[in-house]
């Protein structure tokens, strides 16, 4: 019975050394927060594909001032939601979706989502099938 005194005895050293040793005072903790940057009001304001932003281009683009994409006819169809729309209506939008540059397809979509607007149901599929689309890669030199 001895030999287990002796492993539980330095367990419990063990385990008293490391709890001291990994402790910081409370003043350092309250210096590491002091030190934290603001998080921004952004985060609710993310990419609009998801509602996790993976990449710091997404948070960039959701803190980013209005970018208009020569779409500013669609400012008429703030407020409405995504089944509000007419075939008509959609057509605008796809126009838009279909001549933008892959890189701006996400500047577009926070630009939409900052003024109000939310794109027609049909065409956010569509949206995200261009988006998630591979882009081919320039030849080497």
């Amino acid at each position: 019975m001895t030999p287990a005194y002796i492993i539980l005895g330095a367990l419990v050293l063990v385990g008293t050394i490391l709890y001291l040793t990994d402790k910081k005072p409370e003043s350092a903790e309250k210096q590491d927060t002091d030190n934290q940057q603001p998080t921004t009001s952004c985060a609710d304001d993310c990419c609009g594909i998801n509602d996790v932003c993976p990449s710091d281009q997404i948070l960039t683009a959701a803190c980013s001032d209005i970018v208009y994409y020569d779409d500013e006819e669609l400012d008429q169809f703030k407020g409405r939601t995504a089944d509000q729309y007419s075939a008509d209506e959609m057509e605008q939008f796809r126009d838009v979706l279909y001549t933008l540059q892959h890189v701006d397809l996400l500047g577009w979509r926070q630009s939409l989502k900052k003024r109000g607007i939310i794109l027609p149901a049909p065409l956010h599929d569509e949206f995200l099938m261009l988006y998630n689309e591979p882009q081919p890669t320039p030849p080497s030199k």
